[in-house]
């Protein structure tokens, strides 16, 4: 009788183990662990997490950090605490909100973090508490969680599930975060509470992970398997620049820029086809983190290319991480650093001569904007005071023959019947580009832009872009020649030391040397004045006018007489010698070789072999 008892006892038992293990293994389908495991180990795998913990909504759920937790039923919202303000009264920080499917992993983070920092005399908690956990929503909280001990002979059973499972369970998640720059200054104990509100997203081969124009929405670094950045190939065409490179060589310089706004890893291939394959996304690879600070959509395509595990966060959660770690400008400054550093392969013509280490100096001048479709960039006859470049999305440009007074009356008017579209630029062309020119004659726009979509444009303003160039005047000289071209002034000639040369032996073949050695002399003396004491300086002006101004120079430059009068007062007069004691002759013999000579320079082989040299065509 007992023994029949026994029997009973133990199949009913059994029979409740089946219905368990058949139950998680349902709850199991709904986490990444499902695209690895088969029909087969599933029910193994489930052996690994029969222990449960069930609590009601909107109470605290203590969690063992040495356990991962699998929300099975309901959902979680995990917060810390952080200082409201300058005030010693923490505030609750919600972080996010843990779904059916979702991990709950907390063994990283640490119990009972504060660090100190001293405000006002007084001390204040950075970030004072651990994750806390507490049911959410109005129904019953089920989690599922590990027994470690079983999952580790469930790995040893399944060597071949070895990685994807160590990537979610025992892997320092922190360490592949740090792979990111922007994540690699915050605390320790802020990156753990980072870790704990990823999550985990698997897909199989061939699945995408976005599309192109989708929003954008999370940030993802690849844990295991493969995913590659595509990008559609824009057509060739009608644009206002002649664009030097063939058509291939220009797509895939453009699409490098625009896929600077997904990822950071390197180019991988060009494939001949509609899409264009540009990158393959490795375990430790991320992207997509520009959508984390920038109201945008996507740029680029990604899908899997072989079996994939990814950690997300998304950029509501992340924006909630802002409050207690602060660094929105740090992964700003990631995101320019890379779209600058790919300007250099966009075959813009103007900024091929800029030097490398110039293009690092562009990150904090650079400002990406979103713009909507149907957005006016700027109109004709505004003032030019930035360069554009198309990361994303494309502008039709237009223009209006007829008098700027007609537009001005009313610039919301009506397009005007003599209105014409002059093209269309698409990613990695560029707009705006007199603004940067300083001294061009005329900074009004010519031509009116807008977005024909919506558009993701990279700006430098002028100042800023100068700025930069303080301590290398010939690049920016050549960099204005690049834009110029044959338009170039005779002012922009002269900033430019081949430029100078070159134009030097075109006035000697004139037998009008002495006006640019003059020019050069003078110009000098002005630039270098603050350096000179008063005896230097007095006969350095002696000098230049010796050789210069006199009736019997050697070099005698064609001076008004009455010019030539007033020099000589200043220069050998009893008062102190000023920066500017030559800028009255030195206007005049600009004046002198701009009306005379440089436009004959400007027709002559001279121009069009230094031009060449630098290789502006």
């Amino acid at each position: 009788m007992g023994t029949a008892m026994s029997v009973h006892c133990s199949r009913k038992s059994s029979s409740r183990t089946e219905i368990l293990l058949a139950r998680t293994a349902e709850f199991l389908k709904h986490t990444p662990f499902h695209r690895y495991l088969t029909p087969e180990n599933i029910q193994e795998f489930a052996t690994c997490f029969l222990d449960t913990l069930k609590s009601p909504p909107g109470k605290k759920i203590d969690l063992d950090s040495q356990r991962i937790y699998i929300v099975a039923e309901g959902q979680v919202d995990l917060s810390t605490t952080y200082p409201e303000g300058l005030a010693k009264v923490e505030a609750a920080g919600y972080l996010c909100r843990k779904r059916e499917g979702d991990i709950i992993f907390l063994k990283h983070t640490k119990e009972n973090v504060r660090t100190k920092i001293p405000i006002k005399n007084k001390q204040i908690q950075d970030l004072s508490e651990d994750i806390i956990v507490t049911g959410s929503g109005d129904s019953e909280i089920l989690l599922l969680c590990a027994d470690m001990m079983e999952l580790d002979n469930f790995i040893k059973n399944h060597p071949n599930l070895t990685t994807v499972i160590e990537n979610i369970t025992t892997t320092q998640i922190e360490d592949k975060l740090l792979l990111m720059p922007f994540l690699q200054h915050v605390p320790p104990s802020k990156l753990c509470v980072f870790a704990a509100m990823c999550r985990y997203e698997a897909l199989d081969s061939g699945q995408t992970v976005f599309e192109e124009d989708d929003q954008a929405e999370k940030l993802y670094l690849v844990l295991s398997g493969v995913a590659q950045v595509i990008a559609k190939e824009t057509p060739a065409t009608r644009v206002l620049h002649a664009i030097a490179s063939k058509k291939n060589l220009f797509s895939e310089q453009s699409v490098a820029l625009q896929r600077s706004l997904e990822c950071s890893c390197q180019k991988h291939t060009l494939e001949q086809s509609t899409e264009i394959v540009i990158a393959e996304l490795k375990s430790g690879d991320y992207f997509g983190e520009t959508g984390l600070i920038f109201n945008i959509d996507r740029t680029c395509k990604v899908r899997t290319s072989e079996k994939a595990l990814f950690l997300t966060v998304h950029k509501m959660d992340f924006r909630n991480f802002l409050k207690i770690c602060p660094m929105e400008k740090s992964l700003e400054v990631v995101i320019k650093e890379r779209m600058v550093s790919k300007l250099s392969s966009l075959a813009i013509p103007f900024l091929s001569g800029i030097p490398q280490e110039m293009y690092c100096k562009l990150t904090d001048s650079v400002t990406i904007n979103a713009v909507p479709k149907d957005h006016v960039i700027f109109r004709q006859g505004d003032v030019g005071d930035k360069f554009y470049i198309i990361v994303h999305g494309s502008v039709h440009v237009t223009a209006n023959t007829e008098s700027e007074e007609s537009d001005s009356e009313n610039e919301f008017a009506p397009e005007a019947k003599s209105e014409s579209r002059l093209g269309t630029l698409t990613p990695g062309q560029y707009f705006g580009e007199m603004a940067l020119v300083k001294n061009n004659g005329n900074n009004l726009r010519r031509a009116t832009v807008t977005s024909s979509k919506k558009s993701i444009l990279l700006s430098i303003d002028k100042e800023s872009f100068h700025t930069i160039f303080e301590s290398n005047s010939d690049a920016l000289a050549e960099f204005e020649l690049r834009v110029l071209k044959s338009h170039a002034q005779l002012c922009h000639i002269l900033k430019h030391t081949l430029g100078r040369a070159s134009f030097r032996d075109f006035l000697e073949k004139e037998h009008a040397g002495e006006n640019i050695d003059f020019w050069v002399a003078a110009t000098s003396f002005a630039n270098e004045f603050p350096q000179l004491s008063n005896g230097q300086s007095q006969a350095r002006a002696k000098q230049i006018f010796l050789t210069f101004c006199t009736e019997y120079a050697d070099r005698q430059v064609n001076l008004p007489h009455k010019v030539m009068l007033e020099l000589d007062s200043l220069i050998h007069g009893e008062g102190d010698l000023t920066p500017d004691v030559f800028n009255s002759a030195l206007s005049e013999i600009y004046k002198l070789m701009e009306k005379d000579n440089f436009r004959r320079y400007k027709a002559s082989k001279d121009f069009k072999d230094y031009l060449g040299g630098l290789g502006i065509l």
